[in-house]
């Protein structure tokens, strides 16, 4: 995978884990039983997308011009 395409998923995955943490159920309300666990994946997912984002940077460093 390219470096830009690393850094365009990088930056959708975080954003795609910040909005499913953000939408999860504010507890005391129905359906916060599943708040804890709606937050742990949408954090999981904002991590994997730094990763991405991180590795696409060092990529699009290290990359040679042409």
């Amino acid at each position: 995978m390219s470096p830009k395409r690393q850094l365009a998923a990088g930056a959708l995955a975080t954003a795609l884990g910040i909005a499913i943490a953000g939408t999860a159920p504010i507890v005391g309300t129905d359906g916060s039983s599943r708040t804890h666990a709606q937050q742990i994946v949408g954090g999981v997912v904002v991590v994997l997308g730094w990763a991405l984002l991180a590795w696409g940077i060092h990529g699009f460093g290290r990359a040679r011009e042409g």
